[in-house]
């Protein structure tokens, strides 16, 4: 009997191992048995078979070195995806773990917090697996040399045999599950999404793919989709266009409604024989002739169509193509609304609706609900968190794979603000409350146009964490309020989890503002590290209005992120319902605000921080190209388009969920046949186009055709 274990345990120990690993693993964390864990099982047998025939070639010294070290690999492997999906919501990257293995260690003890909280799965990925190998190797299960060459050749080619059998099966497989966009099989040959592809392919189809991607990029070719253009597929009537500017400012500027002005006759003042004064006659003046809205094309005088024809560069050829047939946004009734006023630009950590509460933050309710109201708002989660939500919200254009604000760190970005209002004369500057070398900031934010200043960088902050929103804004103020024209971006830190009394400093100082609300200690902590946002901003709001600009400044932000530090039961605590995950958990505020307006414009227009950018160039009336831009004006007329990371969409009509092909309409219409198609489509566009402009540095070749183009930027330190 132990004579027939040894013989069949050395066969099929490793293939048995990986597939109880990726079933585990795909139950645990997924909560469900499904169809995709027949293909996960394949490739576990796969590469279980694979293993087996590398540690039966050497003698038994050697191949136990060799199943230890595979083993011990994977697991911790399996183990560090759950523990980082569990925290993030994301599953991490190879790009990710080599780029910001340094940066993570400042967070060991939200790292410790989620290890411990996942301690059932890790004891099934982890734990036994390793327990299991050990008690095989003690009982001489596995792992044995072999003398006899030929038994060993004959013996690991079976092994190696049944590997590429298992594999070959995988791709038969794949097409039985559809060849749709974001199917398994579309996935595996096409268009391969590291969540998407875990969750359908399995952690080690998943990994190789993203291996691969990592030491050998992806396809050269730019693949943009043959499909018209989303404008093109409109069933109802376009956005509406303003015809005239809506009296948002009625108290600063006379509305046409006041009395009429009375006009002096050539009698005025005129006196009778009796010595009376004369009533003056009154003449209405005149109502002003609208000026006609400029419905023009958002664009810079740049000949795609030319450039394509006399470029040799395929990629470059590309682009230059697909800009020339994207349809570019249009000029409206807002078109530099903001003209001449300071921005004040914030990328906000964490926030969400559940940190606005009308007592408890005030002002945070104040900007979320007056100025620009955009009532279907989203920040979705990218692959590098908070620096991907920053590459979304300054650079207008949707990450790849990971780091893409460190990738984009020497690359031309004209379209910034900080180089855009350079060019109008502004002063740009940047700061940030934390660590300046955190996500490569100290290279990505100047090369943005910004002078840039962080802790104990140019900056004096509290070394607390997280630090405080309030004192960064009360030690960078003093820097710009006195000039004449400023830009200013903040990425601010107070809301970073982890959300408790004991691990946010932020949270400790604010508590007794929240110890009345009825939630949990969690749900509170949360909600008091967002009081100091609420704080900074009461006190740049009462800076401005001192020094008597704060009708000439807008104040603009958005999060990074919704709080994924916060777990869904709170959250779904603080919503008062159970908030839905692909969707609702992502819906936020977008801000747009200045104390001028005096009137709210609601905008019910789907939306998202990607399309930030354009919106404030046009309101700004700064000069940009909105086909370079991924997103759109959402004050124009161009139709409305959400893309989540998952490339699932929002548009004017309907939401799409690529995980279950699942349509939920937002307008009682007929979707036209080809309509979901098109559209996704139209995203894949946008995701391969954001890449191809990030790694050809595709704005370089532009330089040339932007007016006005600034490329040097002022230090104001030394003056200061």
């Amino acid at each position: 009997m132990l004579t027939f274990l040894k013989k069949n345990i050395r066969a099929i120990f490793f293939p048995l191992l990986l597939v109880f690993m990726e079933t585990a693993f795909h139950i645990y964390y997924f909560g469900r048995i499904d169809g995709f864990c027949l293909l996960s099982a394949l490739s576990a047998l796969c590469a279980g078979f694979l293993i087996s025939a590398l540690t039966g070639f050497g003698n038994t010294v050697v191949n136990r070195v060799i199943a230890w070290v595979f083993t011990i690999v994977i697991t911790v492997f399996f183990g560090l995806q759950m523990v980082y999906g569990h925290i993030f919501t994301k599953f991490i990257s190879l790009n990710s773990v080599v780029e910001n293995a340094g940066d993570a260690t400042e967070f060991w003890k939200q790292a410790l917090k989620g290890i411990w909280e996942c301690v059932p799965g890790l004891i099934l990925v982890l734990v036994i697996p390793i327990t299991a190998l050990a008690i095989s190797l003690k009982k001489q299960f596995i792992c044995n040399g072999v003398k006899e060459l030929k038994e060993r050749l004959s013996y690991q080619g079976i092994n190696l045999g049944l590997a590429v059998v298992f594999y070959v099966l995988l791709l038969i497989v794949l097409p039985a599950y559809g060849k749709e966009d974001f199917s398994a099989y579309d996935l595996y040959h096409n268009d391969f999404m590291l969540d998407l592809g875990i969750e359908r392919l399995g952690m080690i189809t998943g990994t190789g793919k993203d291996i691969h991607r990592f030491f050998f990029g992806e396809k050269e070719e730019l693949e943009i989709k043959d499909t018209k253009n989303l404008t093109d597929i409109r069933i109802i009537e376009n956005n509406p266009t303003p015809t005239d500017i809506p009296q948002i400012f009625e108290e600063v500027i006379p509305s046409p409604t006041q009395e009429p002005e009375v006009t002096p006759t050539e009698n005025d003042g005129a006196k009778e024989n009796d010595g009376a004064t004369r009533i003056p006659t009154p003449t209405p003046t005149p109502k002003p002739t609208p000026t006609p809205i400029d419905t023009s094309p958002n664009v810079l005088d740049i000949d795609f169509a030319a450039l394509a024809e006399t470029e040799s560069n395929t990629e470059i050829k590309a682009l230059h193509q697909y800009m020339a047939d994207v349809e570019p946004t249009k000029k409206n009734a807002y078109t530099g609304l903001f003209k001449g006023y300071n921005l004040i630009y914030l990328v906000c950590e964490g926030f969400s609706p559940w940190a606005v509460d009308e007592n408890i933050t005030p002002t945070l309710y104040k900007l979320t609900h007056e100025g620009f109201v955009f009532t279907n708002f989203y920040t979705p989660v990218w692959y590098t968190s908070t620096s991907d939500g920053e590459y979304v919200a300054l650079q207008g254009l949707i990450p790849y794979n990971s780091n893409s604000f460190k990738r984009s760190k020497r690359n031309s970005l004209p379209m910034c603000f900080g180089w855009q209002f350079l060019k109008e004369g502004y002063t740009s500057r940047a700061y940030h409350a934390h660590t300046a070398t955190y996500y490569g900031r100290n290279e990505t934010h100047p090369n943005l146009g910004y002078e840039f200043k962080a802790k104990n960088a140019g900056l004096q902050i509290t070394d607390v964490w997280p630090e405080s929103d309030l004192e960064m804004i009360q030690n960078s103020l003093p820097e710009y309020i006195n000039d004449e024209h400023f830009h200013v971006y903040y990425m601010t830190v107070s809301g970073h989890m982890e959300y408790t009394f004991s691990g946010n400093t932020q949270a400790t100082r604010n508590r007794d503002y929240v110890k009345d609300l009825p939630y949990s200690s969690n749900a509170k902590a949360y909600i008091a590290c967002n009081i100091e946002l609420d704080k900074a901003l009461e006190y740049l709001i009462s800076e401005l209005e001192k020094a008597g600009i704060a009708d000439k400044t807008v104040i603009s932000f958005s999060a990074d992120h919704y709080p994924y530090g916060l777990e869904k039961q709170y959250i779904d605590e603080i919503a008062g319902h159970e908030v839905e995950t692909e969707f609702e958990l992502y819906k936020n505020y977008g801000v747009i605000w200045s104390s001028a307006m005096k009137k709210s414009v609601v905008i019910d227009k789907p939306c998202s921080s990607l399309d930030l950018v354009p919106t404030l160039s046009n309101l700004f009336g700064l000069e940009y190209d909105s086909r370079l831009l991924m997103g759109t004006d959402i004050l124009s007329d161009s139709p409305a388009l959400v893309i989540m990371a998952d490339k699932s969409f929002i548009t004017d009509y309907c939401m799409y969920n690529v995980k279950n092909g699942k349509v939920t309409m937002l307008k009682d219409v007929e979707l036209p046949d080809g309509y979901i198609k098109a559209v996704n489509e139209i995203v894949k566009n946008k995701f391969n186009i954001s890449k191809s402009i990030l790694i050809n540095n595709y704005y370089s070749y532009l330089m040339d055709y932007i007016p006005n183009v600034v490329t040097e930027r002022p230090s104001y330190t030394k003056s200061d």
